[in-house]
């Protein structure tokens, strides 16, 4: 069993944003006390200030040497997967290949998706799609892929990741369909505000999951 591994995160501002410098100095921070790694929240719309996770960790990036950094949780459907490969993978590079993907399907505040222009009852078939397009536009030479929501046709994305095969992908979530939508697809699991019982409850049958899929 590995030791465990402990994190901090940044999330939303009820407060109002604060200036440039205090993020600087918290990322730094959180390195120098020797934590593992430092994660940014997003929302598109939300009822307190958010910023975008990705542009913010590019900032952080800069600031730091060694921590992790990572998306907790990156909207994957309210985006198109693929510019998300493409800004990830920029990402993975400014980060020195420190990047985690913390993805969710949202929903918790369907305003920003109507915004988007994205049906909220499509977040999950378009995440699970996202996922593997994603991954394949990483990974392979040339991609061709048709699905429900995307399709693309003999594309090549460069640059590749930093990082073998890709940033890991953590699904978030609370929900049964996150739990099994982190045994197909996901590298690690990001529960969202449950209890101590409910995420041991989900940690086994997340475990009985990727035993079924031989993960």
């Amino acid at each position: 069993m590995q030791p465990p591994r402990f994190g901090v995160t940044l999330a939303a501002y009820p407060d109002g944003l604060p200036p440039a410098t205090w993020w600087w100095e918290f990322a730094e921070r959180a390195e120098a006390l020797g934590f593992d790694s430092l994660w940014a929240g997003e929302h598109v719309l939300f009822h307190t200030e958010t910023v975008s996770a990705a542009v913010l960790l590019a900032g952080l990036a800069a600031r730091t040497r060694r921590i992790r950094l990572g998306t907790a949780i990156y909207l994957l459907p309210l985006r198109h997967p693929v510019l998300t490969a493409k800004d990830l993978a920029t990402l993975d590079h400014v980060t020195g290949g420190r990047l985690v993907v913390g993805v969710g399907v949202g929903g918790e505040y369907p305003q920003e998706f109507a915004a988007c222009g994205i049906p909220l009852g499509e977040r999950g078939s378009r995440t699970d799609e996202a996922l593997d397009l994603v991954r394949r536009l990483w990974t392979e030479e040339r991609v061709s892929f048709t699905g429900r929501h995307f399709s693309v046709d003999d594309v090549t994305l460069t640059p590749r990741p930093v990082q073998p095969g890709g940033p890991p992908f953590w699904v978030g979530g609370r929900s049964e369909a996150a739990v099994r939508r982190t045994a197909r697809a996901g590298d690690g699991y990001v529960p969202y505000m449950i209890t101590p019982s409910r995420y041991r409850a989900g940690g086994e049958r997340l475990d009985a999951l990727c035993a079924k899929a031989g993960r």
